[in-house]
């Protein structure tokens, strides 16, 4: 990323009130893993923010801090006060205060009977989102089918693109695709050493265990240099120290059984006696007159 463009994220990161980050489907563990520690840590820069993906199993869901926040908006604040047959009943709506009362009142047309209680509803929504966080998505048709309903994409509002495939059709300001990355996880983490943004243990273990997932625990058939930079990286900020990476090792302890003095001594003389009886076979070889071989056509016969 250049200059510009990385000022322009954080400008933009910077001033946004209300931050919306969607998760494709189809990116899995990994993508809810980096969609979920850009919530948590978005979080703490006070911003409004909301996380849009797929509930994850019940499994994958005791590896990762944030689960509980998918599909939950904190911020519906504003009310929205609706009713029904307004174009045939009402006429206008004016609004006053009564001391520290506010009143709306419903203006309804002469000839209509005015507004009964049923038809009207209440309901609350929140800020209109300033800013888009992408997590695997190639179109922002695709991307359009996973917002929730009162939330738009208009020209105004900035999108950032996080993939590890290449976007033919760019529909973000800023576009992070990267192939040769194991998974998005580890994209993620190169975007938050770019803007520094803000990270504890919770949030480096998110990415650690996406990093591990996509990799298939960090396999060297996946894995790069820059993938064990990342899983260090994340190590130093103490990934290993949070409270799951503790209880996900006791689970998890690999089952090594070591000898005994007694063991250890005869496994030694064992060895000591094999290496002695090979040197005496390899003495008897020597000994032995030498082979003669005569020639043929076809072959050596041996005398």
């Amino acid at each position: 990323m250049d200059n510009n463009l990385k000022q322009q994220a954080q400008d933009h990161l910077a001033s946004a009130q209300s931050i919306s980050i969607i998760v494709n489907p189809k990116t899995g563990f990994d993508g809810i893993a980096a969609g979920l520690s850009l919530y948590l840590s978005i979080k703490k820069l006070g911003k409004i923010v909301s996380i849009i993906a797929k509930n994850p199993t019940v499994g994958d869901a005791r590896l990762l801090y944030g689960v509980d926040k998918i599909g939950k908006n904190d911020d519906k604040k504003d009310l929205v006060i609706s009713i029904a047959d307004a174009v045939k009943n009402v006429d206008k709506v004016t609004y006053f205060l009564e001391g520290d009362i506010l009143k709306i009142v419903v203006h309804a047309f002469p000839q209509s009977e005015g507004i009964s209680t049923e038809e009207i509803t209440f309901d609350k929504t929140s800020t209109k989102t300033d800013l888009f966080f992408s997590i695997g998505y190639e179109s922002l048709e695709d991307l359009r089918k996973d917002l929730a309903h009162e939330q738009d994409i208009n020209s105004n509002v900035w999108i950032i693109n996080l993939n590890n495939a290449i976007v033919e059709k760019k529909f973000a300001q800023l576009d992070l695709n990267d192939p040769n990355v194991s998974g998005i996880s580890e994209l993620t983490t190169s975007f938050f050493q770019l803007l520094a943004l803000p990270l504890d243990e919770d949030i480096a273990f998110n990415l650690y265990s996406g990093v591990a997932a996509a990799s298939q625990m960090f396999s060297p058939k996946i894995v790069t240099p820059n993938t064990l930079h990342a899983a260090a990286w994340l190590l130093k900020f103490g990934a290993g120290k949070a409270s799951l990476a503790q209880s996900s090792s006791k689970h998890q302890e690999p089952d090594i059984s070591f000898p005994t003095q007694n063991q250890a001594v005869t496994e030694i003389q064992e060895t000591q006696e094999e290496q002695i009886e090979r040197e005496k076979q390899a003495q008897k070889e020597w000994l032995k007159p030498p082979k003669i071989y005569r020639g043929s056509k076809s072959f050596d016969i041996e005398s």
